[in-house]
């Protein structure tokens, strides 16, 4: 039985119902018959404008001169956050973009007789590159990598964004007032790769040209709005005298902040991982390291030339000498961008008036950063980081013996002075190691991904390109540097001897003789340099591993930003299904990666308690507890499927898949059995099979059609 208060609400609505349907009914009557009520009249009629009887009209009076009751409206919207997940056409996850708790409050009254404000928050903001390889994870984010090691209060995050604004009442010369106008942006640190962002812009064209065939290919009523058209009217109306509103600012005031700019090269992907991505991003991949890049072209900002191949001597100079000098001027270490405020006092102007003033002023900021940017290269040891951190030791050298004497002569003790003496010194030393490493690590970094280029052997350039890079670990010591420095440049030498061998043999198969020929140079040619890469990869890792051991010794150090907010996202079967999303999916999907399945779509999972089962759409996959493989199965031998309960040899009663195969194993069993402790995984399990059976036997089919 509906209980009273329930009845309440249901009637409530249908009263609203009626009124907002017969409301409806009656303005579009009166707009057919040319009647439609002045403001002032709809005021009156509105219940929200109700007042007492001697300020209201009756009859037929004049309801010009009657001024209603204000309302005042305010409201409060608050989101924990958003996710917006960007899929090219492959389909793969290109980006992930996370806005974290928006918040905003606005209060105004209907007749903008009293002030208005407007408040705006974002707490967080965050673009994770869910490209395979990235040389950074997280595009863009907060940029908190200073840390104080002598702090040991945590304070709260501050927004990274806050926009406040506070309208003035409505005036008569109808130029909008604007009393206060705050903007606080938070520091941001920027860190992609050429690739992601050459694949971005790729997303963004496809995107368009997806919206412009639907808009020819279908009669629809409402059009998708054009924004360059729009901003192209916006500006020939400035030019042309319209968009004349004017508005006043009391003030304005726009907080400096600081970018903190990072470019890497792209990273190579593995064989697996570009049958993945798709053809074409493979291709733009390759393209990018190869230094086959183009500014300005028809289609966008950045392109790339993809397929070309260095047939001359003469070419292949040119192609070496374009990736080294491409590479020298993508590597960019921590370029810091200091963007400096606005402070606008009783301002009047247009509002193209406005957005001149404001990019004129961003414009000149970033002109005044092009030192740092050039300063911030990797290829020159990034002097600015040096700089940065001698003057930070310097300081420390300076202010530390002064603090201790100040405290010395608070507490009359002389051994707070020697103690400041002592962390100004130990932190000069700190700080004068660290950047010296730093630079030195930087310089054969480059040197040694110049020098791979000369190679010319593309297999030993991404082997080398997809090795693990310490500057992205944690904990890095002197120690480890020095063994990941030996490892490499015994790896160096190994790479050399092995290529004289390999590569002729390889170049015989591709080409016959004249790849015989050719092999035997590059073999020759890698004798030759790749020691010299092993050795300058060794002393890059030992620097930075002194690197670490100096900024672990107490002082502020480099600290990563937040980790990704979510895996790459699954998709389901040969078909590439995208479903909601599942964060187990997505992690089975990243161990599927790790193993022989690699490369392969991916189909589902079950866990088995102890153990995890991982479908592609062609194999079945058995790991045990710690990750080791001890089962694969081909569903194409798989002849029939038998479901039953079964008695372990310890005497344990569970369920198990028998698995009868129509082509014996090397052991000559045609017989497998999947054990379950529990029958729900079991079920499960034999369903997936199934399925993935069913749809393997048309796998050829959808190939083909492809």
């Amino acid at each position: 039985m509906p209980s009273p208060v329930s009845k309440l609400v249901q009637t409530s609505t249908s009263r609203f119902a009626r009124e907002i349907l017969g409301g409806a009914m009656e303005a579009d009557l009166l707009l057919k018959e040319n009647k439609s009520p002045t403001e002032a009249e709809a005021a009156a009629a509105s219940s929200v404008f109700e007042s007492d009887s001697e300020t209201r009209p009756s009859g037929n009076d004049n309801l010009s001169n009657f001024t209603p009751r204000l309302a005042t409206v305010s409201f409060r919207l608050s989101f924990s956050g958003f996710v917006v997940s960007l899929i090219d056409s492959a389909p793969t996850e290109i980006a992930v973009a996370t806005f974290r708790n928006l918040n905003a409050l606005a209060t105004w009254n209907t007749q903008r007789t009293t002030d208005s404000t407007i408040y705006v928050t974002v707490e967080d903001f965050q673009v994770d590159n869910m490209i395979p390889n990235a040389p950074y994870p997280i595009a863009i984010g907060r940029d908190e990598w200073k840390q104080e090691a002598k702090s040991s209060i945590t304070k709260p995050k501050t927004p990274l964004l806050v926009i406040g604004l506070s309208f003035a009442p409505r005036h008569k010369s109808e130029i909008i007032c604007l009393k206060s106008v705050t903007i606080a942006p938070h520091n941001v640190a920027v860190q992609v790769d050429l690739a992601f962002l050459v694949r971005l812009q790729k997303y963004a064209l496809d995107l368009k040209a997806h919206f412009q065939h639907q808009k020819q290919s279908t009669d629809t009523k409402f059009d998708l709005p054009d924004l360059a058209k729009l901003v192209q009217e916006a500006e020939l109306a400035s030019i042309g005298g319209g968009g004349r509103q004017k508005f006043y600012f009391g003030g304005l005031t726009i907080l400096p902040c600081n970018i903190r700019f990072s470019v890497a090269p792209a990273r190579a992907l593995t064989s697996a991982q570009a049958a993945l991505e798709g053809e074409e991003a493979a291709a733009i991949h390759q393209a990018v390291r190869k230094g086959d890049v183009r500014l300005g072209n028809s289609d966008g900002l950045l392109g790339v030339k993809i397929g070309s191949r260095n047939a001359t001597p003469l070419a292949v100079v040119r192609g070496v000498f374009k990736s080294i000098v491409v590479d020298a001027l993508l590597r960019l270490d921590g370029a810091s961008l200091n963007l400096a405020g606005v402070c606008l006092r009783n301002h009047v102007s247009t509002s193209s008036q406005l957005s001149t003033h404001l990019g004129a002023h961003y414009l000149a900021s970033l002109r005044q950063n092009v030192p740092a940017l050039l300063a911030s290269m990797a290829a020159f040891g990034n002097p600015l980081g040096l700089a940065r951190s001698l003057g930070d030791g310097v300081s420390d050298f300076v202010l530390e013996p002064v603090k201790g004497f100040q405290r010395s002569v608070q507490e009359m003790d002389a051994t707070y002075l020697m103690d400041g003496v002592a962390r100004g010194t130990v932190s000069l030393a700190r700080h004068t190691f660290s950047g010296i490493a730093d630079s030195a690590a930087s310089i054969t970094e480059t040197f040694s991904k110049n020098m791979t280029v000369l190679t010319l052997d593309r297999r030993y350039a991404q082997k080398r390109d997809r090795g693990e890079n310490l500057r992205h670990q944690t904990d890095i010591n002197v120690a480890l540097g020095l063994g990941s420095g030996v490892q490499k440049l015994a790896l160096g030498f190994v790479e050399g001897v092995t290529g004289v061998v390999q590569a002729p043999m390889r170049g015989a198969e591709k080409r016959g003789f004249e790849g015989f020929a050719k092999g035997i140079g590059k073999g020759l040619l890698g004798l030759l340099v790749k020691p010299v890469i092993g050795l300058s990869d060794g002393i890059t890792d030992v620097m930075i591993g002194v690197k670490g051991s100096m900024e672990g010794a107490g002082g502020p150090h480099n600290v990563p930003l937040q980790l990704q907010i979510r895996p790459r996202r699954a998709f389901v079967g040969s078909k590439r299904v995208m479903k909601s999303y599942s964060p187990a999916d997505a992690a089975a999907q990243a161990l599927m990666e790790r193993t022989r399945l690699a490369g392969e779509f991916y189909f589902g999972h079950v866990d088995l308690g102890d153990r995890v089962a991982l479908l592609s759409v062609r194999q079945l996959l058995l790991l045990g507890p710690s990750g080791e493989e001890m089962l694969l199965l081909k569903f194409k031998h798989i002849a029939s499927l038998e479901f039953r309960q079964i008695r372990s040899a310890q005497g344990d009663e569970g369920w198990g898949i028998i698995v009868m195969l129509n082509t014996p194993r090397r052991n000559l069993a045609d017989v497998e059995v999947i054990t379950c402790r529990e029958e729900g995984p079991a079920v499960e399990l034999r369903k997936l099979i199934e399925q993935a059976m069913a749809q393997g036997a048309f796998l050829p089919a959808i190939k083909k059609s492809s």
